[in-house]
């Protein structure tokens, strides 16, 4: 090709017209890069992204949000805590981070309730949550609390042999009341002998199982409460509706005769249970409560549950839990010779429904009443089963009207402990503490005699 002077030319004007164009594109690049985003997180786990659930929870809370760290004036201390928070910003851009040094205001850390030097502040319109430590389960229970917008309370009777909310011991409670304080729920046992009224803020009343029947006007008062709206949690073991019938016919509810049992072996021995009044349930109604369980829930010596067709209370009732079709009501005795089905002397094939969701309509909230055919499901015991303790979460949020909050579970990371057994630690010490510093000095001598001979 010849090179003449209008070649040339052609040749600038085109380098210059390339570079124009690849400037133009890169300021282009630029600006889109400042109104479209894209993040990615490839750490196991998702460690470093807000689980699902949180990001349902920030999503329910439409005031204001901000977060104060009480730290020392430390610039690489702020950046990491910056960072920490930063995955909760990009869900909630209007979250809001500063700083205060206690020790330089020691005024504004007390007023805000500050106890120690490292404590973070969540402020959410006036509410406010004071946390120890930034993990994503910590703040996911304090978000929990200021989503509720205020403390809910729940109110167990006793007096009649009831569960103890309280107690740690196995037919206790007390891990679920630790669940339920983490997420803004105060449980609080009540007497009505010695304290005749029911509290007027009482946002759920539960029933856990009376082993000794309740007196008359006890009684009234239950239907009293249910009667005014106010909603209920009635756990009822088998043989134990003495005297409460009327608070069933107020329901529309009626109890199964017998206590339930399984009779599919190789499901029992897959979940490892011995007793065949251990019912493991695998089937759920489409309800809020359990519209996302895809694991077993067990129930040990449960009853079944019955919708009054005569009944005329004007309650939608819902079955969320459901026996397997090989199971069947017992009445006779559980002890001594194998269980088996008998129609003579009573026993009634399944499967049976032994939890009933029930609402209706008071206005502008919704009435809602749980009745389940088993009171140990939630004991100290059982809790820790299967989905059990899910079950009794979301129970608690549905019937104190916390719809938001139901199946929350925020996720963990699988791989942030190394769990290793003794032959493991073994290897691993003998390498460190032998086999290493012997191969080290070996390889040293063996250069250094090299190195001498020449």
């Amino acid at each position: 090709m010849q090179v003449t002077p209008q070649s040339r030319w052609r040749l600038h004007l085109e380098n210059v017209l390339f570079l124009l164009l690849f400037i133009g594109v890169i300021g282009l690049l630029a600006w889109l890069s400042t109104i479209y985003k894209f993040q990615a997180d490839w750490t196991f786990g998702n460690r470093n992204s807000l689980s699902p659930d949180t990001q349902r929870i920030l999503a329910a809370i439409h005031e204001p949000m901000s977060f104060v760290a009480f730290v020392p004036d430390d610039p690489a201390l702020h950046k990491r805590i910056e960072e920490n928070l930063a995955k909760y910003q990009r869900f909630k851009p209007d979250i809001k981070i500063s700083f205060t040094n206690p020790d330089l205001e020691p005024e504004v850390a007390h007023a805000a309730g500050i106890t120690g030097t490292g404590q973070l502040l969540l402020r959410v319109d006036n509410r406010t949550e004071i946390v120890d430590d930034l993990s994503e389960q910590t703040l996911f229970d304090a978000l929990q609390q200021l989503a509720r917008g205020g403390e809910r309370s729940v109110v167990f009777l006793q007096g009649h042999g009831e569960r103890d909310p309280l107690a740690d011991t196995n037919p206790g409670y007390s891990r679920l009341d630790d669940s339920l304080t983490r997420s803004g729920i105060r449980v609080r046992p009540l007497t009505l002998l010695r304290n005749p009224r029911i509290p007027k803020n009482t946002r759920l009343l539960v029933l856990a199982s009376p082993k000794t029947a309740l007196l008359k006007g006890e009684v009234e008062k239950l239907r009293e409460y249910v009667a005014g709206g106010g909603n209920l949690l009635w756990l009822s073991d088998p043989n134990g509706q003495t005297g409460l019938q009327p608070l069933a016919e107020e329901l529309g509810v009626k109890f199964v005769n017998g206590v339930i049992v399984d009779a599919n072996a190789e499901l029992r021995a897959l979940l490892g249970i011995q007793h065949p009044a251990v019912v493991p349930v695998l089937n759920y109604g489409q309800h809020p409560i359990t519209q996302e369980f895809d694991a077993q829930t067990l129930f040990p010596f449960t009853i079944g549950l019955e919708i009054d067709a005569h009944s005329d209370s004007g309650w939608q009732a819902d079955p969320i839990l459901m026996t397997t079709p090989r199971t069947w009501a017992e009445t006779g005795s559980l002890a001594g010779k194998e269980i088996t089905f008998s129609s003579k002397s009573g026993d009634r094939a399944g499967p049976f429904t032994i939890g009933l969701a029930l609402s209706r309509d008071r206005g502008k909230v919704q009435q809602r009443v749980a009745v389940i055919g088993d009171s140990d499901f939630l004991t100290n015991g059982y809790i820790g089963h299967g989905n059990n303790l899910q079950l009794g979460v979301n129970l608690f949020n549905w019937l104190t009207r916390d719809d938001v909050l139901i199946a929350i579970s925020p996720k963990s990371a699988p791989d942030t402990q190394l769990v290793l057994g003794n032959t493991a630690i073994i290897v691993i010490a003998f390498t460190f503490l032998a086999v290493l510093p012997i191969g080290l000095l070996t390889i040293g001598t063996t250069i250094w005699m090299r190195r001498r001979r020449r």
